[in-house]
């Protein structure tokens, strides 16, 4: 049925082009940004659904959603049968397949269209499959369209070390040596058929930089209700800013265009369990609600300079949200591959692993990602206002996001600056 809807769509916008090309033009950017709003919903449900999981441990957290989405994307697009219903659930994916891509596609062109003097944000695909395989033309030409992902032919079973060297080695130059060995010795192997790997990389200044002069060395409240001294940037001026009685948040704008880093800081307590609280009630319609009520306030902001670096299996967090066929002798990838069973072994997801990188200062965020999937078979002037006080010396959640589609391109929580 998803079909049928999906060849409709595409007859009526190819009878709009031909009788109608004025009406056509705009209805080719409300399909555009139709298509983004839909990408960015999926990012950002799957975010917060990714975020629930690896906030059972303690301590900082930094993840990219958009990464994650990306390579999975990739991955989904060769999947087929009860493997694509579990990826497309569990990715929070919505409508026919080829609008998924599309509104993928859509979502990186707007990244891409970012002018470069404004900073950087750099994103790249790219497939590594063994040269015993084929991929199918379909899907070749779905992830070179929709991706740009270019594809390179290796011999895993021969020069499976030399393969993953390259591999790495590619990583870093895309994220600016930020992320260095994604891949662990036993991540690949003579086994290995295919690998995915998206990389993303994040360096703008802010809008208004914070004086360094006022930065001071003071204590920042970590959750187990002890203190550190950590440097504390601060800043006076207006910012997009909301608040309740649990919490208060604000955006901190960069000067590339349209995005902003958001903070959501729970209301000081002596427990320490306010970040705890604020999880709990943390999801994507939450967040679109908390944003709609922002607005413009004096606010004296601190907070603190930070570097965190993570890496993250995320095998068993996807399988927990029910994408477990995909990684099973079970699972179905013969949209990607000609011959998906070889012997009655049947090509399927191995692991998932990402890893980032985040550096806040007084001038600049620069941030990086890269997420890869192994696949095996086994075998204006205004009247003075009141200035409130937004002292982040305590955890608190944060989101690196595109204000224009709501996306979220990096997301964290900071415990121990």
């Amino acid at each position: 049925m998803r079909y049928v809807s999906c060849f409709l769509l595409t007859c009526f916008l190819f009878l709009l082009t031909v009788f109608f090309p004025q009406s056509s033009a705009a209805a080719q950017t409300a399909s555009t940004k139709a298509a983004t709003a839909r990408a960015a919903s999926a990012v950002n449900a799957f975010a917060v659904d990714v975020y629930r999981q690896l906030a059972t441990g303690s301590g900082n957290l930094f993840f990219s959603p958009y990464s994650i989405s990306s390579a999975l994307a990739m991955t989904y697009a060769g999947a087929r049968g009860e493997t694509a219903l579990e990826m497309a659930e569990t990715m929070r994916f919505t409508g026919c397949e080829r609008e998924i891509h599309e509104a993928m596609k859509a979502l990186r062109d707007r990244f891409d269209s970012i002018p470069s003097e404004m900073g950087s944000l750099d994103i790249a695909n790219r497939l590594w499959l063994d040269k015993r395989e084929k991929l199918t033309p379909d899907y070749s030409a779905l992830v070179e369209k929709n991706y740009e992902a270019g594809v390179d032919t290796v011999d895993f079973r021969n020069a499976y070390r030399k393969v993953r060297l390259e591999i790495n080695d590619w990583v870093a130059q895309k994220t600016r040596d930020k992320i260095k060995d994604l891949l662990q010795e036993d991540n690949v192997t003579p086994d290995t058929k295919v690998i995915l790997v998206n990389a993303i990389y994040f360096n703008s200044a802010w809008l208004e930089p914070f004086d360094k002069a006022n930065t001071r060395g003071e204590p920042f409240h970590t959750d187990k209700g002890t203190q550190k001294i950590v440097p504390m940037m601060s800043r006076t001026g207006r910012f997009l800013y909301g608040e309740n009685h649990e919490m208060q948040w604000l955006k901190i704008p960069y000067k590339m265009p349209g995005f902003s880093m958001l903070i959501l800081l729970p209301r000081e307590n002596e427990s320490f369990t306010q970040v705890e609280e604020l999880e709990k009630k943390l999801a994507a319609d939450a967040l679109v609600s908390w944003m709609d009520g922002m607005k413009y306030s004096r606010v004296a902001l601190r907070m603190p300079k930070f570097k965190d670096e993570r890496r993250y299996p995320l095998s068993d967090v996807l399988q927990k949200l029910g994408m477990k066929l995909a990684f099973t002798n079970d699972a179905d990838f013969s949209g990607m591959v000609e011959k998906p069973t070889v012997d009655g072994y049947s090509l399927h997801i191995d692991y998932v692993v990402h890893q980032s990188f985040i550096e806040l200062d007084e001038e600049r965020t620069e941030a990086a990602a890269a997420t890869v999937v192994g696949m095996v078979r086994a075998t204006g002037i205004m009247e003075p206002e009141p200035i409130i006080e937004f002292n982040a010396d305590r955890p608190f959640i944060y989101c690196l996001t595109d204000d224009q589609t709501g996306t979220i391109l990096f997301m964290g929580r900071m415990v121990q600056p």
